[in-house]
């Protein structure tokens, strides 16, 4: 039996596990990001900064303290440009890390934990969800169906639902496994809300996650998820935003033999699709990305019907599309 090398063992703890800086300040200053606040929770604490990434996917600085961080769970996102990921993805693009690197960095600043990406979901009296939590809610009306290009059809088979005081959609959070409800994620115009806070909606997935085939679409909008269901794509999934995780992509790989990226056609989208297919189309993962050459459209939900399944049917590899 071949020995364990130091470098398999660091390369499968960068590959499962979000290691959080003991001193999540400290590291900050040490990437280079000062904190302008400190926000305290009864749980941890939240680190405001300007943007690192803001003027890499905007063209500009960021004036105000957009940018966010976890202190308890290292994880971090820009209000404004959605610059969004673990605090070892700020390590590999502050200092042009690998993975492996970025974990052993993490790990001489002193490791406050290690949070599983398959670990479970949050589990409290104050936040512990049901399927009777989902009954204050109900299917989306037609019109709002309509204006959004969906079916109802395609809403009812990917439990898409409907909050009639706020009129907000809703899209369930489940456990990839069993498909127990681990919460939601409501969204409206300018209005944005997962509930519970902190459900861990990126160890899953939204979509059919009893499907497997040869191709799956990979959206940032659970509502665009729908919409593709809607127009016939099979295989589609959503992130629940920009961010895509190391379990989403294991949960993707065990799906499909083949990727099609569909992140939204703005600077953050196409910097996290171009960094996705970085990591793990060496990990044989093919991959395509979503044609967008003829609209000006920001996703498949601003699409037309012909105009989406052209954006799908003519998926293009990264070299294609660089002639």
């Amino acid at each position: 039996m071949k020995p364990t090398s130091p470098t398999d063992i660091w390369g499968s703890l960068a590959a499962f596990a979000n290691p959080v800086p003991h001193d999540v300040a400290g590291a900050l200053r040490a990437l280079g990001i000062d904190v302008l606040r400190e926000l305290s929770k009864p749980d941890s604490t939240e680190y405001l900064a300007r943007c690192p990434a803001h003027l890499a996917l905007t063209g500009k600085q960021d004036r105000r303290p957009s940018f966010s961080v976890n202190g308890a769970t290292g994880l971090f996102h820009c209000f404004s440009c959605g610059y969004a990921g673990p605090f070892i993805e700020l390590v590999e693009d502050g200092l042009g890390y690998n993975r492996v690197e970025a974990l052993q960095w993490i790990a001489r600043h002193g490791v406050y934990r290690t949070v599983e990406d398959n670990g479970p979901a949050p589990d409290s009296a104050e936040t512990r969800v049901s399927e009777a939590s989902l009954a204050l809610f109900v299917p989306p009306p037609t019109r709002a169906c309509e204006r959004r290009g969906v079916t109802p059809a395609a809403c009812k088979d990917f439990g898409v639902l409907w909050n009639p005081e706020t009129r907000h959609w809703i899209f369930p959070i489940r456990d990839p496994c069993t498909g127990e409800l681990w919460g939601w994620q409501e969204k409206g115009k300018r209005y944005f809300r997962n509930y519970p806070a902190g459900v861990h909606k990126s160890l899953t997935l939204f979509g059919d996650l009893s499907w497997s085939g040869d191709t799956a679409l990979l959206l940032e909008s659970p509502l665009d998820t729908a919409r593709a269901h809607a127009l016939g794509i099979p295989g589609a999934f959503s992130s629940f935003g920009a961010y895509v995780s190391e379990a989403q992509m294991r949960l993707l790989k065990a799906r499909c033999r083949n990727l099609i990226l569909g992140q939204d056609n703005d600077t953050a989208g196409l910097a996290s699709r171009d960094k996705i297919y970085g990591r793990w189309r060496p990990q044989g993962l093919p991959m395509k990305f979503l044609d967008y050459s003829h609209t000006s459209a920001k996703d498949l939900g601003d699409m037309g019907d012909a105009d989406a399944l052209s954006a799908y049917e003519n998926a293009q590899h990264p070299w294609r599309r660089r002639r």
